[in-house]
């Protein structure tokens, strides 16, 4: 079934994005609906379980598919690469530990604020990791919205709460491995990269979920199958969304998150967002659109042969 004529690609784009918001929202409302009642730590170990028998038959159609195209081998052979696998899903394993643990603590707006500060990471850390060259507006953008970050954080104030060191840590690890994979990227088809992901956070997840483990009742195995479910709903969409549409086009629409977690935590657990996050929020998206678009305008510039090296 093809898409109708008006349905261009970056509107395809937009609209698998703004469902990626409403599943991350509506996994978000299960972590803080279990109350405390199971252990996050518990909670993302189940959640892996279950994604990885979600994701595995899309696993391995991809790879049949690439195996055709010459892009794998059919061979089961360990990637000579494994370290790099197993550190990316090491640090997949703590961010989803420490942002679920946020997430059950936090107000839902305040937290979806400190997420959206990976980007920022990102910038921050493809220095060392990638080895990119990064200019001046990109530099400004980036210090504007650590700016914001300090605004939501209040280090130093009677306001800070300790668990905004585990949002913060989970979009730290998260814009890590997301340049971990970018690395691997260029040696690795996809499916080998989501396979030892999924494989790695399962078994890593492992040893703090026995720890905290309690035994479930029917109500708890319901609300961890609603994350887990919208929890792979939610990567998959954002996955069809960047496949169809430009990045620079699209990267706006992901901020529905902060309108949409914003009215699940007023409608459903009565919280109102605070004004130092909705204040932050306005640097930190800001400077994350700006990135967003220097980046598109720098890639059409190195496309060009005749062009000369971006300034960004």
């Amino acid at each position: 079934m093809t898409a109708p004529g008006w349905l261009t690609g970056n509107l395809q784009g937009a609209l698998w994005v703004i469902g990626s918001c409403a599943a991350g929202t509506v996994m978000s409302a299960g972590i803080r609906g279990l109350e405390g009642s199971v252990h996050t730590m518990q909670l993302t170990f189940l959640r892996c379980v279950v994604s990885f028998f979600l994701i595995l038959p899309f696993v391995m159609s991809l790879h049949r598919r690439e195996v055709r195209a010459g892009r794998a081998s059919s061979t089961s052979k360990i990637s000579p690469r494994w370290r790099l696998h197993l550190a990316r899903g090491l640090m997949v394993t703590v961010a989803m530990n420490c942002g679920y643990y946020a997430i059950s603590q936090m107000p839902m707006a305040t937290v979806t604020v400190i997420f959206f500060t990976a980007p920022l990471f990102i910038t921050l850390l493809a220095v060392p990791m990638l080895g990119e060259v990064v200019g001046w507006r990109r530099w400004t953008a980036t210090s504007v919205g650590f700016f914001g970050a300090l605004i939501v954080l209040r280090p130093g104030t009677a306001d800070f709460n300790l668990v905004m060191v585990f949002a913060t840590l989970s979009s730290v690890l998260f814009a890590a491995a997301l340049l971990i994979g970018k690395k691997l990227s260029t040696t690795e088809p996809p499916s080998t990269i989501m396979i030892y992901t999924a494989v790695i956070t399962v078994f890593g997840s492992l040893p703090p979920a026995i720890y905290a483990w309690v035994p479930l009742n029917w109500e708890q195995l319901l609300f961890i199958g609603v994350v887990s479910i919208f929890a792979t709903t939610r990567s998959y969409t954002d996955i069809r969304g960047y496949a169809v549409g430009e990045a620079s086009f699209i990267a706006p629409f992901s901020y529905f998150r902060l309108l949409f977690m914003g009215l699940a935590g007023f409608l459903l657990f009565g919280e109102v967002p605070e004004q130092p996050a909705m204040l932050g929020a306005v640097f930190i998206i800001g400077s994350s659109l700006y990135i967003a678009r220097r980046e598109a305008v720098h890639r059409r510039e190195i496309s060009r042969p005749a062009a000369g090296p971006g300034a960004d």
